[in-house]
């Protein structure tokens, strides 16, 4: 979701300190950055655990309910540095006291960090220094808002038989009617 590539994207501009030092991997027609950046791209998402239903409000005649579920993202980070800082920084800066604020604001909350194998070996000559980062999150999910109408009344009927005799009983009861 695009939504989960932005806020990444603020905690990695927050993390080097560069405005707009990372966007969105695999854009369409867009112009490539001349100096050092980082490209975010969402690899994975799963579901942790089981939903949990939540009740929200409830009234005489109606109860909401909220169905949540934790995910797991896995977003890979490729980025283009000259020295290497922006790099080490991504790699070693997700536990500073300015990223756990910006989870705290979020919602997410970081797992785990660890770097991909040297991309820029598998690149001809010419092309800049690279490295690859693998980064995963979790994140509580809203999946469904169901409102379901209370049973305000009920009304029962039946019949039974007595097994030693063919007497029938009749039962008729009503439940705040």
């Amino acid at each position: 979701m695009i939504q989960d590539i932005q806020v990444i994207q603020s905690m990695i501009d927050t993390m080097v300190g560069i405005p707009k030092f990372s966007y969105p991997a695999r854009q369409n027609q867009a112009p490539k950055p001349t100096d050092e950046f980082a490209h975010v791209r969402l690899l994975e998402e799963y579901q942790v655990g089981i939903p949990a239903l939540e009740v929200v409000s409830q009234t005489a005649e109606e109860t909401v309910h909220h169905i949540r579920s934790v995910a797991r993202l896995r977003f890979r980070i490729g980025v283009v540095d000259t020295d290497g800082l922006p790099s080490a920084l991504i790699m070693h800066g997700w536990t500073s006291e300015a990223m756990k604020a910006l989870m705290i604001e979020s919602g997410y909350g970081f797992i785990r960090c660890f770097p991909l194998s040297n991309e820029d070996a598998k690149l001809e000559r010419e092309w800049e220094y690279r490295v690859g980062l693998s980064v995963e999150f979790y994140v509580e999910r809203l999946l469904v808002q169901t409102n379901v109408n209370n049973i305000t009344a009920l009304s029962v009927s039946g019949a039974y038989y007595d097994i030693s005799n063919t007497d029938e009983y009749l039962m008729n009861f009503d439940l705040n009617p």
